[in-house]
């Protein structure tokens, strides 16, 4: 007896269950069903908007092969015996101005025989002047004294189209034939556009315009032998092989649907007319599966929220009150406890991110002071070393009783103490880009300066140079010292690889490439490892192992290069040494005052 009343309640559970989700399954199933019912309306409703477009769309044109087909001009063409030049010209450029003005594709007048005579795009490449057309449908009704209209791609131009015709009577009969071609891309343009899902299929179900171009050009349902015969005869649809679409019929909340492409859509169809085509309009029916899972998520949160409610109800029934309270209050207690070490912890946390915080912004301060001095200490030290040599020649001319020759070495002296000014300067619109005022460098004499300044370096490592320069004068827009420091820099970088050899040799060329000055300077040494060009310009990044560089000289060259708007690379020359290319874009020469200021500098 106990053991029955133990299985009664949960009996009673598990049926409470069952009908709950027979409950939910029903209201997913209905709200499907209502769904459906609202989509199949806005799809009847779109399909009629899409089907008063289409049938707009065509009769557009209509009119014009009728009034075209009553032209004099063409009626005299068609009943001549042979063809006039003059007049042929002439109705050539009246189809072309009519076509313009309709905007439609293609306007051409055709003999009885199928051959056109004069069109519209006679200047074009695909020029249907002198091609056939007899095989095509549109030209056989119209003979037959009918109106003509086919859609198919065109046999010269391959670009679909939907032609219209109409006969040219005379007296005698029909002379011939006026046809229109209209180009109903825009169609399928504004319908992709709108995010629909729309195509139209021919008596065939052979689907030629569409919103889906994977989809065009193939059949609904299997084409049968003759059918296929009688489009590859008229030429149709070109060489499309006319591939079955894959579809798939099922139901869902006791409607049918179709699947394309592992999609289900809800199919309405309805009959152009005239054409014997058919306009079909999809819509997906995704919405009815969300809807439909949305009500059984809720209706399973609800069931499951009543079960758990239920089940915490009858806990609660069986619980002491007095043993409830103390429970709750030792809980409580609990949770407080909690909060004040979380509140704690978090307070420390706090006070960790803000001094972690405060390193951060010191060492970036310290990064930055180091960056720079290291960048000072490398630029100075060359005209540093430099003045030494020009002031130990001034004590040996002194010592000489040479004195008129000391102005050269004192104004060297003076160029390199305010070029040690304007290096700081350098630096600091390397690190913060700050505006330089550039004006036309001439290349000629900064690469000389570039020379003299490293003389004393060449001597004393007994380095050749061998300069390859033009006569005339170029000039680049940038500045004097920025770019007498990249020259000195590379020359730098080439003495140091030829460390060791015996004959030391750095060749400069200048070259002009169109509107482009290029500027190479090689050296003989041995060549750059390729594993690390990638890298030469990173600042700090050095292959000097004896502590002669710091890895900035070529980081700030490519700074400066860039700056003026140039380009530099680096490579391995196929003959041996390292080459680094420079160029710059060509600029006009200088005004004559600037010319004027520059020979009272040299």
């Amino acid at each position: 007896m106990r053991s029955s009343m133990i299985r009664g309640p949960w009996l009673s559970w598990f049926i409470s269950v069952l009908l709950g989700f027979g409950v939910i399954w029903l209201a997913s199933y209905w709200v499907g069903v209502f769904t459906l019912q609202e989509l199949r309306e806005t799809t009847r409703e779109r399909l009629s908007l899409y089907h008063g477009t289409v049938i707009g769309a065509l009769d557009k044109y209509r009119y014009l092969p009728f009034v075209l087909s009553r032209d004099e001009d063409i009626r005299q063409l068609l009943s001549a015996s042979q063809g006039n030049q003059e007049l042929v010209s002439a109705i050539n450029i009246s189809l072309d101005a009519t076509n313009l003005k309709a905007e439609s594709d293609v306007v051409y007048v055709m003999d009885r025989f199928g051959t056109t005579l004069a069109s519209s795009n006679w200047k074009e490449s695909v020029s249907f002047v002198g091609h056939n057309y007899a095989f095509r449908p549109y030209f056989k009704d119209a003979m037959a004294g009918k109106e003509g209209r086919f859609f198919a791609l065109g046999t010269v131009s391959g670009i679909p189209g939907f032609y219209m015709s109409h006969p040219v009577r005379e007296k005698s009969g029909i002379i011939g034939v006026v046809v229109i071609k209209v180009n109903l891309e825009f169609l399928q343009q504004q319908w992709r556009e709108g995010g629909e899902t729309v195509f139209i299929t021919d008596k065939n179900s052979v689907i030629f315009l569409s919103s889906k171009a994977e989809w065009l050009y193939k059949s609904l349902q299997p084409i049968s032998q003759e059918s296929m015969t009688q489009i590859r005869s008229v030429r149709q649809y070109g060489q499309a092989k006319l591939g079955q679409l894959k579809t798939r019929e099922h139901s869902i909340a006791g409607s049918s649907v179709t699947e394309i492409d592992k999609r289900d859509f809800l199919v309405s169809t309805l009959d152009i007319g005239f054409p014997a085509w058919a306009l079909h309009y999809l819509y997906p029916v995704a919405l009815v599966r969300e809807r439909q899972q949305t009500t059984f998520v809720i209706g399973l949160v609800l069931m499951t929220s009543f079960l758990v409610g239920a089940l915490f109800l009858r806990e609660r029934r069986l619980k002491i009150i007095s043993s409830r309270r103390a429970l709750e209050a030792e809980k409580i207690k609990e949770i407080n406890i909690q909060l004040e070490q979380e509140i704690t912890e978090r307070r420390r946390s706090e006070q960790q991110l803000r001094a972690a915080q405060d390193g951060l912004v010191q060492a970036g301060k310290l990064a930055a002071l180091g960056q720079m001095s290291a960048a000072i200490a490398h630029e100075i030290n060359q005209p540093i070393a430099a003045i030494r040599t020009f002031v130990a020649s001034a004590n040996l001319l002194l010592k000489r009783g040479k004195t008129q020759e000391l102005d050269n070495s004192l104004q060297q002296i003076t160029f390199l103490t305010e070029r040690m000014g304007a290096i700081t300067g350098q630096l600091k619109t390397f690190a913060r880009k700050a505006p330089t005022k550039l004006a036309p460098v001439e290349v000629h004499y900064v690469l000389s300066r570039a020379i003299g300044l490293m003389q004393p370096l060449f001597s004393r490592e007994q380095v050749r140079i061998k300069t390859h320069l033009p006569s005339e004068k170029i000039y680049i827009t940038g500045d004097e010292i920025r770019l007498e420091q990249v020259f000195v820099n590379l020359f730098r970088n080439a003495t140091d690889a030829m460390s060791g050899k015996d004959q030391k040799e750095i060749s400069v060329y200048l070259d002009l490439n169109q509107e482009t000055v290029v500027i190479r300077v090689r050296d003989n040494g041995t060549g750059m490892n390729p594993e690390i060009i990638e890298q030469l310009y990173d600042p700090f990044f050095t292959t000097k192992t004896n502590g002669d560089g710091i890895g900035l000289g070529l980081s700030i060259s490519y700074g400066i290069v860039t700056d003026l708007g140039g380009e530099i690379l680096a490579r391995n020359h196929p003959s041996g040494g390292a080459e680094f290319t420079l160029s710059f874009p060509l600029c006009d020469a200088p005004s004559n005052g600037h010319q004027s200021n520059e020979k009272q500098r040299n």
